[in-house]
This record gives structure tokens, sequence and C-alpha cells, in this order.
């Protein structure tokens, strides 16, 4: 029968380290003023990483007075104090510390043939910061898309980026990524994207790619020549294919896509323009992406459609929908309707699983609710008795999606099951009422005041 005392074996290696007794090599990590030389022990050094194995043994490594000594620019003080301390003692200690300088300790533990802190520390930025990674997911794979040893943080990056792809392709670094890493996310079928957005990051991406354009404007097409656009169309000519520009409406067509006509073929362009007068689709046109929506709406797109969805279904982690399992039917809208309380009424009287959708005026802010139930008004409710007016769910929410320069979405669900929709038709003048104050819509007011939701 054996014991084990891992505890104080590593207080031992830790008073060690601290005390560097009798140490034989000195670390001199990171560079310019940012500098800081550590002292260890090259037997503990060996035994714990392969990579020190090797190099503490080359011949480019200096010796003076029988002390090693030892540079590693690539590796901040930072970063290097958690390395060694986990040499020693086995402990990680990451309370506190920057994610940034957590995703370089990857980069450093891969690098230095760590291979327990390496597949611990992608598990923890996937299941700890997936926030912070979805955020950050360009600087992420731009890191780790070559270290074979991070296969799990590849995988994980690559299912955020296809999940939420704005923030890869909003970053400064986007226009000098390598053709063939933007090609393959192009083909993806599960990218959830707008095609007319896609199309318009393959522009910037591909001005950027082609030198002969450097001292050229989009905004400005004019005075591009025919040279021009044919230089943009052989950088681009691999991914027009894989751009379902079937998918695109009409008006994004004429004034997006046009413009650069000279950049599509010109069997697309004719298949594109008899489409969008005869709605003639031409054959082996590429389905829409997994999670896309069509959605006729002036207010939300289908992103927002998708994020919706998955909340009807109580999956707040994605934005992606299985294939066909939702289709969203125009009941109202007041810009075509009218914004009449009575109209708003008629129109949504009887529907079932119905989402309302608010714009706001000043500030462009998106923000509704979801009514699981029908909106009867309870016309057989006479009586004065306000109990009577009230329906119960547990399934309705409201909500917030940002605007246009803050996409950040905010869901608020029903506490009080009993209080989650009022029938205001008998006893108010306003048209639609979650809880009883929580979101209320009279024609072209309302007001939010939280009292049955969180």
């Amino acid at each position: 029968m054996s014991f084990e005392f891992y505890p104080g074996l590593s207080q031992n290696f830790s008073q060690l380290l601290e005390d560097t007794d009798e140490h034989n090599v000195i670390i001199k990590v990171g560079e310019g003023s940012n500098t800081k030389e550590f002292r260890a022990h090259s037997i503990i050094l060996k035994a714990r990483s392969i990579y020190f194995k090797k190099a503490l043994s080359q011949d480019w490594v200096t010796k003076e007075n029988n002390m090693i000594n030892f540079t590693k620019q690539n590796i901040s003080p930072i970063v290097f104090e958690m390395i060694i301390r986990y040499i020693y003692t086995g402990i990680l200690d990451l309370k506190d510390k920057d994610v940034s300088d957590i995703l370089d300790l990857l980069v450093a533990s891969d690098e230095l043939f760590i291979e327990e802190l390496v597949t611990f520390i992608q598990k923890y930025l996937i299941e700890s910061q997936t926030e912070w990674v979805r955020q950050n997911s360009f600087k992420i794979f731009r890191k780790v898309i070559k270290l074979e040893s991070c296969k799990q943080l590849q995988e994980g990056c690559y299912e955020i980026i296809y999940e939420y792809p704005e923030p890869f392709l909003n970053s400064p670094e986007f226009p000098r990524l390598e053709k063939n890493i933007l090609l393959n996310l192009v083909k993806q079928d599960n990218l959830i994207i707008e095609e007319i957005e896609l199309w318009n990051y393959l522009i910037k991406w591909g001005i950027a790619q082609t030198y002969e354009l450097d001292d050229k404007n989009i905004n400005d097409l004019n005075k591009w020549n025919k040279e021009d656009f044919l230089a943009l169309k052989k950088t681009l000519e691999p991914f027009i294919s894989h751009v379902r520009f079937f998918d695109i409406s009409p008006k994004d067509f004429h004034n997006i896509i046009f413009p650069f006509k000279k950049v599509l073929p010109e069997t697309l362009r004719k298949e594109l323009l008899s489409f969008y007068m005869t709605e003639t689709l031409p054959e082996n046109v590429l389905l829409p992406r997994n999670g896309i929506i069509t959605i006729d709406s002036v207010i939300i797109r289908p992103k927002h459609a998708a994020i919706l969805s998955n909340w009807t279904q109580r999956n707040e982690a994605t934005a992606r929908i299985p294939k066909n399992k939702f289709n969203f039917n125009l009941i109202y809208r007041g810009s075509r309707d009218g914004f009449d309380k009575d109209i708003m009424r008629s129109k949504c009287n009887g529907q079932r699983a119905t989402i309302l959708v608010i714009k706001i005026k000043e500030n462009g802010i998106i923000i509704g609710g979801y009514n699981p139930l029908s909106w009867g008004y309870f016309d057989h409710v006479r009586s004065l008795n306000l109990s009577n007016a009230w329906k119960k769910t547990t399934e309705s929410f409201i909500f917030s999606l940002g605007n246009k320069k803050d996409f950040k979405k905010v869901i608020s669900r029903v506490v009080n099951s009993d209080c989650a929709m009022f029938d205001s038709s008998n006893y108010t003048n306003v048209a639609l009422n979650f809880g009883n104050s929580d979101l209320v819509i009279n024609g072209t007011n309302g007001s939010c005041n939280r009292k049955y939701y969180n």
C-alpha cells in the first residue's frame, strides 16, 4: 500500500525556488525594459520539461563559473513566473491574471513542451473564458493556428467564429488575414452571417490584398478604371462561387453589389438580374447558411431572429438554430399598418407564439417581448375582476438587442408566472402588456417599469 503526500512535497520545492540554494541556471526572459532574471536548478528544469532537457545540453548555452546563462526573449516575465512556479510546485495560479497573459502562457507552454499545461489552458479558455475568447477570436486564432498541440482550442475558435463571426471579421488585422484561412471560413455552411455583410468584408479584404488599389477610395468608385475592377476581380475570384448572392435583397444588391458588377463573372451577373426581375432561380443555387432565417423585418436582421428563436427554446448560449426549424411570419408592422392601438390589437388577436419587436426612435435600440400564448384579449371577460385578466406562463420574456453601434443582448424572463401577460383591452388604453408594467406598448408610445420580469 502506498500513500501520497504531494502538498508537502510541493511546499518544499516552492521554498527551494524562493531560496534558490545551489542554483546553477540564470534565465533572462523578456526584452527591452520588460526583462527579469530567474534562478533555477538545471536538474529540476530537465526533469520537468523536455525543452529544457535538450536546450541546457546544447553548445549555444553559455556557461560562466559553472553557471548556465539562458535567454528567452519571446516569453514575458509574468508568463515565465507562472511557468517556473508550476515546474517547481505543480501549482498554476490564474487568479487575477489577465487572459491575454494566459493565452501567452499557452503559447509558451507549447514551446517548452509542457503538455499538461497546454491541455489544461486550452480547456480553461474554452470553458471559463468563453466571452473573452469570443471577443478576441482573431487574436487567439493567429497565435494558435499553427500549433499542433492546440487542436482543441483551434476547433473551439472555429466554432466560435462560425457562430459569432463579427468580432473576428472586425479585427483591425483582418485585412491582412491569409487567403486560405478566409476562404475556408467563407465556404462553411455553418458560418452565421448575412451574405451582404460577408460581401462587405470580402470587398474590404480584397482591396487591402490588391496592391494596385492602394490609393483607391471605396466610396468614390467613379475614379476606378477597368483595370482596377479587374485586379479586384482576380483577388476575389476564389471566393465568388461561395457567396449566396441569391439570398441578398434586391435593395442591397442594387445599392451594394451592383456598383462592383465588374467583379462578378458575366454569367452570374445575368443570372442575378434575371432573378431580381423575374424571381427565377437558376439551377444549383447554394442553399442559405445554417442558422440564417429569412425574415421580413425592417428592424431586426436574420442574426437577431436566430437569437430570438433560441431564446424561445431556452437556449441562451448560442446563435445557431437547427436548419428549417423556425419560420417568422409578419403579422403587424407599424410603418405599414399604422400605429393605432386598435389596428395593432386586431392584427395580433388570436395569434399564438408572437414576438413583439420595437425600435426606439431616439437611439435606435431594439427591444421587445415574446408571448408563447394567444393574444386573445379575453373577450369573454366582462367583469372588473382584474384577477381574471392575467395570463399565466413561465416561457415569456422581454429583451433588448442594443443598436447598430452596440449589439448587446439582454434577456429578461418572467419571474412571476401568474402575472406574465395582462389583458389590457377591457381595462386600459394600451395595446400589448407584458407583466403589468414591465413592457407596455400603446401605439407609438410605451414604457418599461420592472415588476414581474427579471
